[in-house]
């Protein structure tokens, strides 16, 4: 059985899941560092459907989220 497996995702999913609270930060996550421009350039690549990397998620009840919680079977 494989340790992991790779979904392409379209980002309506990963908003709709941030909306529904079932994306979590995880405590061990670092600050945000991009500026203005860094962050309009990659919603304009994500806009014209240029590949954008990946975005690694991963599923643990007993993980530490940035506000202090646990992470509840959340994605994080």
């Amino acid at each position: 059985m494989a340790k992991y497996s790779v979904h392409q995702q379209p980002v309506e999913t990963l908003l709709s899941w941030i909306k529904s609270g079932d994306i979590a930060i995880p405590e061990i996550q670092r600050p945000f560092v991009w500026n203005g421009a860094k962050v309009r350039d990659l919603i304009d690549s994500l806009y014209q459907g240029y590949p954008v990397g990946y975005i690694i998620t991963w599923r643990n009840p007993d993980v530490k989220l940035k506000n202090g919680e646990l992470s509840a079977g959340k994605k994080y």
